[in-house]
């Protein structure tokens, strides 16, 4: 619960207790808020759920806060906050704020926020697939049944691994050289793209902290 709420203080005394690893602070908007969480327990990830106004414009105090280690999307109380009555994909400038903020920071790619469809996997993959896209690293989920879908999304597809590797086999026969690949140069922003595809393969979700 937000610092607000009658029961914040004494979740703080949970927060602090041996095995929480981190915690999720809703309705984040003030980078006061965080350190409150962070003096209970200093070795706590806190993960800001950026939800409202407030909080997308303190976005990047937020992100740069000890003790952060990525930002959460609220995308279903933002639009309640800022009185928006639009589609999902209509949210892309606050989407790219939270990523912005984050990459800023030098912090873990944000999270998205929930999408509500239950019983449509393809619906729940091209979400994810759009928010990947952007330079989200997840997505909450509110159902079990989202979990495999959502963390097989955040990661590159066998293709875009393939693809990688051929980019770093081919520049390593080049010796640093200029050369191309599939009539494309491969320059070096192309061999650093590849080599970040490649080390995001190989990781594996983490629990709370995700990829």
């Amino acid at each position: 619960n937000g610092t607000a709420t009658p029961w914040f203080d004494d979740e703080l005394m949970l927060a602090g207790r041996p095995g929480v690893r981190g915690v999720v602070l809703p309705k984040a908007e003030r980078a006061d808020e965080i350190r409150a969480v962070t003096a209970a327990a200093a070795s706590l990830a806190v993960l800001p759920l950026v939800e409202s106004a407030a909080g997308l414009a303190h976005a990047q105090e937020l992100a740069a806060t000890p003790g952060v280690v990525r930002l959460v999307f609220g995308s279903i109380d933002l639009q309640l906050d800022l009185g928006l009555a639009c589609s999902d994909a209509d949210l892309l400038p606050y989407r790219t704020q939270l990523v912005l903020a984050s990459r800023l920071a030098d912090i873990r790619k944000p999270i998205d926020g929930v999408c509500t469809t239950l019983d449509d996997p393809g619906a729940l993959a091209q979400a994810c697939a759009y928010s990947y896209g952007l330079g989200f690293g997840g997505k909450l989920c509110i159902h079990p049944r989202q979990v495999d879908t959502v963390n097989a999304s955040y990661q590159p597809s066998p293709e875009e691994t393939a693809w990688a590797r051929r980019v770093l086999e081919a520049s390593a026969r080049a010796g640093g050289a200029a050369v191309a690949l599939d009539g494309r140069m491969v320059d070096l922003p192309l061999v650093l793209k590849a080599q970040s595809i490649v080390a995001e393969a190989a990781e594996q979700p983490s629990g709370l902290l995700g990829r």
